[in-house]
């Protein structure tokens, strides 16, 4: 295989896992969202939703890093944001002034 051959394979294999990817996000948030309204979400194991957090989180880093935006308030309610936010600081024993600094960091 050429290097030319095996950098569109590549590339078809990136494409088709974006893709899978973009699927099973939309099917999760449509079944979430189902459970949200059936208490289904109550069933899970706890550990369900800090996995499902960790991985959207990678997600998000990286795309952010690539021009994501940032969800919107359609996207999540305030207490959802202040509540994840909340988590993920004490996850890493941060504190609101180490928030701040990454605050000022970033782009708007």
């Amino acid at each position: 295989m050429s290097p030319s051959e095996r950098e569109a394979r590549g590339a078809r294999i990136h494409t088709e896992r974006a893709r899978r990817i973009e699927a099973l996000v939309a099917e999760l948030a449509t079944e979430v969202d189902a459970g949200l309204g059936d208490g289904a979400i109550a069933a899970l194991a706890p550990d369900t939703a800090r996995s499902l957090v960790a991985t959207a989180g990678r997600l998000y880093a990286v795309a952010a890093e690539e021009g994501a935006q940032a969800p919107t308030g359609t996207d999540m309610t305030p207490t959802d944001a202040v509540v994840l936010a909340t988590a993920a600081l004490r996850a890493h024993d941060l504190n609101p002034f180490d928030l701040a600094l990454w605050f000022s960091r970033s782009s708007s």
